[in-house]
């Protein structure tokens, strides 16, 4: 496998991360924006689901802090 390969398939993989990002981030604004100024987005209605997305925001949680921690190593050896 050469060079062109790799860079080809971390491209395609980053493109693809942003890509989906940006496809729930517009449907979570379209969602905000139909509904009234007063009313909240409707729970999710089986407990399964409340389950689903409790860890996925644990895990997001968890992600972010690995991230805040990798930064803050490298800021240590690298001078600006």
């Amino acid at each position: 496998m050469n060079a062109n390969r790799i860079i080809d398939m971390i491209v395609r993989q980053v493109m693809r991360r942003l890509v989906s990002r940006g496809v729930d981030k517009g449907f979570d604004l379209a969602d905000r924006m139909s509904r009234k100024p007063g009313e909240k987005s409707a729970p999710p209605h089986d407990p399964e689901t409340a389950r689903r997305m409790q860890q996925s925001a644990n895990q997001q949680r968890q992600t972010l802090k690995q991230a805040q921690r990798m930064t803050r190593q490298m800021r240590r050896f690298m001078k600006f």
